[in-house]
């Protein structure tokens, strides 16, 4: 479980940006874009690490070169809104093979499923077959995805101003 969260330091957000960058660097090279000392870099990072900053480390695999050619996000709107019907359905899509991701939101909708599927008929199956019918399911929009970025390094902000943090 990670500690109250207390701001990054100078250090902490070279780290960080350089992690999100690069992932797969040297300590060694680490400590130089930080500007430390390498040994001052591995306990940084592993307090990082303990402190729940960096969460992981990930490859980022192309979803098509899995078979995934067809991404869509569906919209999913619950009733009732009671915390049993919620967990029950985020349970049940994210077991689904074909989910990459679920986020429960505010607003009109209640959760929104990523889905990578091989094509428009998978898709149509999916989503009639394996969401539209589970309990709870008031009503479902699908967006097909047409291109889809991600950053991964992300600048930190000042809680205080919320503006961006320049070293």
């Amino acid at each position: 479980m990670p500690d109250t969260p207390r701001p990054l330091d100078a250090v902490d957000r070279r780290l960080v940006a350089a992690l999100g960058a690069d992932a797969r660097q040297t300590n060694k090279a680490l400590a130089e874009a930080a500007g430390v000392a390498p040994s001052t870099s591995l306990e940084r990072v592993r307090e990082l690490e303990r402190r729940g900053v960096v969460r992981g480390y990930h490859a980022d695999v192309d979803p098509a070169a899995l078979g995934r050619r067809l991404q869509a996000v569906v919209a999913v709107r619950l009733q009732p809104k009671t915390q049993a019907v919620v967990e029950e359905f985020v349970d049940r899509v994210w077991a689904l093979p074909e989910t990459l991701a679920v986020s429960m939101v505010s607003g009109a909708d209640d959760v929104l499923v990523h889905l990578g599927v091989t094509g428009t008929d998978h898709l149509r199956a999916v989503v009639l077959d394996s969401i539209s019918n589970l309990e709870g399911v008031v009503d479902e929009r699908t967006s097909i995805v047409f291109e889809h970025r991600r950053k991964h390094v992300i600048e930190p902000f000042d809680p205080a101003t919320g503006l961006p943090l320049r070293d």
